[in-house]
C-alpha cells in the first residue's frame, strides 16, 4: 500500500535508526502536521521520540516518555480506524501502539503483564490480518507473540491457541523473517530482532550476521547494528573482519552520546573479550570481561549473561574452578531467556574445557 507522505516519513524513519534524533523528530513532526492521515506516522513519531529518550536520559525516564508518547497517540488511531474502517492498516499500527507497551514491563521481567499488553495490542492486529491475511508488516508482531509465548508456561500458551496462533518458536521465527525479508516497514525491527535472536537466544551467527549486515549497510552510523555484526563476525570465525569492525566502532563511538556511552561501550568490551578469548589471550579477556561487568548499564541484561559466561569460561580454563562457579551462578541469577542461562547451568556441572 501506498500512502501520501510515504517519503518523508520514512526519510524520518532513516534518520533516527541512523541517530539522528533531532532531525528525525523535526521530520516526523512536520509529517504528522502535513500528513496526519497517514497509518504510520504517528506510531513511528512516538518510537522516534522514545528512541531519542533512551540515547539521552536514563532508563526509567524514556519508560515514562515511552507510555506518555503512547497514551497521546492511542486516541488519534481510534480515532482513524473508525475513520478508515476499510483499511486494515490503521488497525496495524492501533494495535500496535497498544501492544508497544508492553516493553516496559519487558524490560522489568514481568512476564505475565507483557503478555497481556501484548495481547490487547495483539487483539488489533488480529482485526487486520483477518481484512488482510497477507500484510506482511504485520508479521513481525504475530511472530513475536508466537515466538516468546513458545518459550514461556502452559497457561500462556493455551491463551495464544484461543487466537488461532500456533505458540511455537520455528513458526514464529517464519513470520519474523518474512517481515524481515518482504515487509515495506517492519522489516528494519525484524532483522535486529532475527540478530539478536540468532546470536544470543539460538545459536546460529550465520543467519544473524545476514540479518546484521544488511542492517549496517543501510544504517552504517548505528552503534548496535554494528555491535550485532562484530558478534557474528566473531562466532563465524572471521577474526580478521572483527578486528576491522572493532576499529570501525571505536571511531564510531566517539559520536555516542554520554548516556549511549555507558550503555554500548560495556558490549563493545564484551565483544572485545570474546575476540581474545577465541585468540585465547586470556588474561586481556578476563580484564575486558571484568570491565564488561563493572560498567554495565544497559536496558536488558541478556548481554550481562554472556558476560558472566565468558568470565566463567576463562576461569575455568585457569583452573579458578570455585570462582568460575559464581561467575555462572551470576548468570543463571539473571533468569532472562538467553542461551547463556543454559549453558551456565551446564558448566556449573561440567567444568569447561577446550578439547
Amino acid at each position: 500500500m501506498v500512502y501520501l507522505g510515504d517519503e518523508k516519513v520514512r526519510e524520518g524513519v532513516y534518520a533516527f535508526y541512523n541517530y539522528e534524533f533531532d532531525k528525525s523528530l523535526k521530520i516526523l513532526s512536520e509529517a504528522r502536521t502535513d500528513f496526519p492521515n497517514h497509518p504510520g506516522v504517528h506510531f513511528i513519531w512516538a518510537a522516534a521520540k522514545w528512541t531519542r529518550s533512551l540515547a539521552f536520559d536514563p532508563v526509567d525516564t524514556s519508560h515514562i516518555v515511552l507510555e506518555k508518547s503512547l497514551a497521546e497517540i492511542e486516541p488519534i488511531y481510534k480515532s482513524l480506524t473508525e475513520k478508515f474502517n476499510l483499511d486494515p492498516y490503521y488497525q496495524l499500527y492501533y494495535g500496535s501502539t497498544i501492544g508497544l507497551s508492553a516493553r516496559v514491563p519487558l524490560a522489568k521481567k514481568r512476564w505475565l503483564t507483557t503478555f497481556f499488553k501484548a495481547n490487547k495490542g495483539f487483539k488489533k492486529i488480529n482485526k487486520a490480518i483477518a481484512k488482510e491475511p497477507n500484510m506482511l508488516d504485520a508479521k513481525l508482531p504475530i511472530g513475536l507473540v508466537e515466538y516468546y509465548t513458545s518459550m514461556t508456561d502452559s497457561f500462556l500458551k493455551y491463551a495464544i491457541k484461543l487466537y488461532g496462533l500456533n505458540a511455537s518458536e520455528n513458526e514464529g521465527l517464519n513470520k519474523i523473517s518474512l517481515a524481515a525479508e518482504k515487509s515495506e516497514w517492519a522489516w528494519i525491527e525484524a532483522c535486529g530482532i532475527l540478530s539478536f535472536i540468532y546470536l544470543w537466544v539460538d545459536n546460529d551467527p550465520i543467519l544473524a550476521a545476514k540479518y546484521a549486515r544488511k542492517l549496517v549497510h543501510n544504517f552504517p552510523n548505528n552503534f548496535y547494528f554494528n555491535i550485532l555484526l562484530l558478534e557474528a563476525e566473531i562466532k563465524n570465525h572471521h577474526y580478521e573482519e572483527a578486528r576491522i569492525q572493532i576499529n570501525n566502532l571505536i571511531n564510531l563511538s566517539g559520536k555516542l552520546t554520554a548516556r549511549q556511552k555507558r550503555w554500548y561501550m560495556p558490549y563493545l568490551n564484551y565483544e572485545i573479550a570474546l575476540l581474545h578469548f577465541k585468540e585465547k589471550k586470556y588474561d586481556s579477556a578476563i580484564e575486558r570481561v571484568n570491565k564488561a561487568i563493572n560498567n554495565y548499564d544497559g536496558e536488558f541484561d541478556v548481554i550481562l549473561g554472556y558476560c558472566y559466561l565468558l568470565r566463567g569460561n576463562i576461569l575455568d580454563l585457569k583452573e579458578e574452578r570455585s570462582e568460575a562457579k559464581s561467575s555462572y551462578n551470576e548468570c543463571v541469577s539473571l533468569n532472562n531467556f538467553s542461551g547463556a542461562i543454559s549453558k551456565a547451568k551446564y558448566y556449573l556441572e561440567n567444568p569447561y574445557y577446550i578439547p
